[in-house]
């Protein structure tokens, strides 16, 4: 059986539902004529007349009422197949797999889970926090959010938000060591810093006149979590470079003191990245709308 075959056995299906050939015409969007055509050809290959038509009614024959069983059926399931795709909001199902960093997830985008829920309570969300980037094909995931991803032409990336870095230390800190007034004090202090090793790393900072200053700082403490190195810095261990999203109610609070706020070590952008291009599953699609609103639309995300 052919395509043409099947798709003439829908038109007969949607003439008797709709009740007529106009009306089945205006459903299908070809014209009354185009209708009429496939139901001729759709006899001849049956080699059966189908439909009783006169200028004021429509009725099925005896073989008609038979064929129509089965295509109905076939009807049917093509217009499953279609709402399992694109059905409304409340009805979108399916799977996704999210990946995000350890940071971000815990402090932000865990938070914005409920709410998507409450609009699309048939999709299953399955979360990732890993600061490790994963494969995206080899993981299975929908959906990656990152900072400053890198450019892979396979992958389509949405921009969410960026984010800013700052220079922080606890106000026991700052009594016991004094606030650096100047980049070029900052090599005298005790550092608290993301990493596995005590090796020096370099950074740039720069101020609102666009000076640049370069500095070479060494860990005195390394943690591979900064919800860890918050609370280490908090203990007035040190200054740490961290996000503004993460530590913004801790220095309205006061537990938390900005070091040398004219100077920024750069900002970051956070992407949403997903290996769909030129179709994205309605609840993928669904999703990214949904995070690309919520997610620090004021300030930023790491």
């Amino acid at each position: 059986m052919d395509a043409a075959q099947l798709y003439r056995m829908l038109v007969f299906a949607n003439v008797v539902e709709q009740g007529s050939l106009t009306a089945a015409a205006d459903e299908l969007g070809i014209s009354r004529s185009m209708v009429s055509q496939h139901l001729k050809k759709l006899e001849a290959r049956c080699a059966t007349q189908l439909i009783y038509r006169t200028t004021r009614k429509m009725a099925l024959t005896e073989d008609g009422q038979s064929f129509y069983h089965y295509c109905a059926e076939l009807l049917q399931l093509a217009k499953q197949a279609e709402n399992a795709t694109k059905p409304q909001d409340k009805e979108l199902q399916g799977s996704i797999k999210i990946s995000a960093p350890v940071c971000l997830g815990e402090q932000n985008l865990i938070s914005h889970i409920g709410e998507f829920n409450k609009s699309y309570p048939k999709i299953r969300i399955t979360l990732l926090l890993e600061d490790r980037r994963l494969n995206l094909q080899e993981n299975n995931i929908d959906i990656a959010i990152q900072a400053d991803p890198a450019i892979e032409p396979e992958f389509t990336s949405v921009r969410l938000g960026q984010f800013d870095e700052y220079l922080i230390a606890s106000p026991g800190y700052v009594e016991q060591h004094g606030s650096p007034l100047h980049p070029d004090m900052l090599a005298k202090h005790q550092w608290i810093m993301q990493a596995s090793n005590y090796l020096p790393k370099s950074c740039q900072l720069q101020n609102s006149f666009g000076d640049k200053f370069k500095i070479k700082i060494t860990p005195f403490v390394s943690c591979n979590s900064k919800h860890g190195i918050v609370k280490l810095v908090q203990q007035g261990l040190g200054i740490a470079i961290l996000p503004n999203y993460l530590i913004e109610q801790e220095l309205d609070k006061g537990s938390l003191v900005h070091i040398l706020p004219d100077y920024h070590l750069g900002e970051g952008v956070i992407y949403a990245v997903h290996p769909f291009n030129d179709v994205t599953p309605p609840r993928v699609r669904a999703f990214l709308n949904f995070i690309e609103k919520r997610l620090l639309p004021d300030t930023s995300i790491v």
